[in-house]
């Protein structure tokens, strides 16, 4: 656990916070489902999670699956970064600002957060969602990842060879996802390149979805350790980038790059 994680409602008094949330249900090889502390049969962890903790209704137009993925992507980031309004806004909730604001208020009162940062029960259920995760499911990045902030990585004041063992890290990271960034050469300068890994049904191939070159190494790693901060939505942008191309993740990108900025209204 985070030293500085909030824990409001008393979660690591009751329960272990190391292990994933609901690690407490029980499986009898003679009875198809979990069975919780009150003897009650769940079809599975999730449901377990969505119907028993959170009081969300098991509904046919919004599954199960659906609102825990949502919800992990939140935690996710939560979890390593603070993410500001407008950039919520924008990258987890389709532009809905009234959908961003409800949906924040319902998880601080759920105890999942407190005031924007995930507390201990929150970062325990994000294990939980993320071990449940179906087969078929997008990659997911690592829960806690090392970037250039402060809060979870080193602090603005390294030495250039101490980010680049950062960002080479991050780079390694990236490897293991479908949607990478990566730092190559784009068309003899310095370059960042979303590539995508087996793009394509009747050869699936490798493929460069995004490219943007810069005038040397230093500008290229501004960018690039901003987009190692976002790990986490690395998964989307590549979905963003192959289904609608190059030019509106960078409109995109352009957008949160400068999201939640103040502005002098004079």
């Amino acid at each position: 656990m985070i030293d500085f994680a909030p824990d409001p409602g008393g979660y690591a008094a009751q329960r272990n916070e190391h292990h994933p949330w609901g690690y407490w249900l029980r499986q009898d090889p003679a009875i198809d489902g979990l069975i919780d502390e009150d003897g009650t049969v769940w079809p599975s962890l999730r449901h377990y999670f969505w119907q028993a903790r959170l009081g969300m209704p098991s509904l046919g137009s919004y599954k199960v699956d659906e609102g825990c993925e949502l919800l992990l992507s939140i935690l996710h980031a939560l979890m390593n970064r603070m993410t500001g309004f407008e950039a919520a806004v924008a990258d987890l909730f389709g532009g809905g600002w009234q959908s961003q604001r409800h949906y924040m208020a319902w998880l601080q009162g759920q105890g999942m957060i407190k005031d924007r940062e995930v507390t201990v029960e929150g970062r325990a259920a994000a294990r939980m969602l993320a071990a449940t995760r179906s087969v078929n499911a997008p990659d997911l990045a690592p829960l806690d990842f090392p970037t250039l902030a402060g809060m979870n990585g080193l602090d603005g004041g390294t030495t250039r060879k101490q980010r680049e063992q950062v960002m080479a890290g991050q780079e390694a990271l990236g490897r293991a996802l479908r949607y990478r960034f990566v730092r190559e050469q784009v068309a003899g300068k310095s370059g960042i390149k979303l590539i995508g890994h087996e793009m394509g049904d009747a050869v699936p191939l490798t493929r460069v979805l995004w490219a943007l070159s810069f005038p040397d190494d230093y500008a290229r790693d501004r960018l690039f350790g901003w987009l190692a901060h976002h790990l986490d939505r690395w998964q989307a942008w590549g979905e963003m980038a192959a289904d609608g191309g190059s030019r509106a993740l960078s409109e995109h990108l352009l957008l949160l790059r400068f999201a939640d900025e103040r502005i002098d209204l004079g």
